[in-house]
């Protein structure tokens, strides 16, 4: 059954990469303007969902489990929209996107961690993922860094240990899928 669930494990292991990619950009090329990250970070969200979609609708036939990833998967596509066609929008409304983005894709995550049967030995890296960036939303509501530098660092950093959690976590399906 674990096998039929979590065959498209690679869809995590990719989202994973682009989160990686995203983060060492934002981190070690912080002279890019706001503007293109923000669109990057736009165009790493829709890949996101779309992928999250694809692995929603294989798994319907066999989980019935799969309306979390549909829900993160859409969320993803609609925000990542926004971002990518308006990126005019001030910086306050893009901290309030990606908030909006993060604190959602937490509780999905958590929710989700919480609810799997299948993947307990795997189940503390979505926790603590869940909670990083519920914890990364809050900061970003909160806004204390003023400068669009301290936000690149930031956003950069989130994206690279979101990274490397979900990285991790797919090749914990993948593992799963083996037994």
């Amino acid at each position: 059954m674990a096998t039929n669930l979590y065959k498209n494990w690679w869809l995590l292991t990719l989202k994973g990469i682009l989160a990686i990619i995203f983060g060492i950009f934002a981190t070690f090329v912080p002279g890019v303007t706001l503007k293109i990250l923000m669109i990057y970070f736009g165009l790493f969200i829709i890949l996101a969902g779309i992928f999250l979609i694809i692995g929603s609708i294989s798994h319907m036939k066999n989980n019935k489990k799969w309306g979390m990833w549909m829900f993160e998967g859409i969320l993803d596509v609609i925000i990542g929209l926004v971002v990518v066609f308006y990126p005019a929008l001030s910086l306050d409304i893009f901290i309030v996107i990606l908030a909006i983005w993060a604190i959602s894709i937490g509780f999905t995550q958590l929710f989700s961690a919480l609810n799997s049967n299948h993947v307990k030995s795997a189940r503390w890296l979505m926790i603590i993922n869940a909670v990083i960036v519920i914890v990364f939303a809050i900061v970003l509501f909160i806004n204390p860094f003023e400068s669009a530098m301290a936000l690149t660092y930031i956003v950069g950093i989130f994206a690279l240990l979101f990274g490397i959690f979900i990285t991790v976590y797919s090749f914990k399906l993948k593992d799963i899928t083996k037994e």
